[in-house]
């Protein structure tokens, strides 16, 4: 099992209704793929966890980083891991406010993707996710 997470500024400034809509197509590739993990947006910034087979996971990055709608892409963690930490959504999603997300940035990062997980899994019980 491989874990990739990466940060990125939308190209293009998407409203909620916007998200919500491409949420639907980008949780159904993923599932097409086998791909797990969850998505943070906030004000244009993104974090995004990607889980799966790692040919998989590695051509989906490639795909996304040079995807016109990402800018800005930065890998923050890349490698194996012994099982999948959100096994559950093919793409979890949460819109947060900026406060929250900087809990993410690079600067705040733990040094191992490992380290991510449970703060990452600390919004899963603060308010229901999509």
């Amino acid at each position: 099992m491989h874990q990739l997470v990466y940060t990125s500024t939308a190209g293009v400034a998407l409203t909620e209704t916007e998200l919500q809509q491409q949420l639907a197509s980008w949780r159904q590739k993923n599932a097409d793929l086998a791909v797990t993990g969850v998505l943070l947006h906030s004000e244009g910034q993104i974090l995004q966890v990607l889980e799966g087979e790692s040919a998989t996971v590695q051509a989906l990055f490639a795909t996304i980083a040079a995807d016109i709608r990402h800018r800005s892409v930065t890998k923050l963690a890349d490698g194996p891991v012994q099982a999948r930490a959100f096994a559950d959504w093919s793409m979890g999603f949460r819109n947060v406010v900026s406060t929250q997300f900087l809990r993410f940035v690079p600067s705040a990062l733990p040094e191992h993707t490992a380290d991510l997980v449970p703060l990452l899994e600390a919004f899963l019980t603060e308010e229901p996710w999509t």
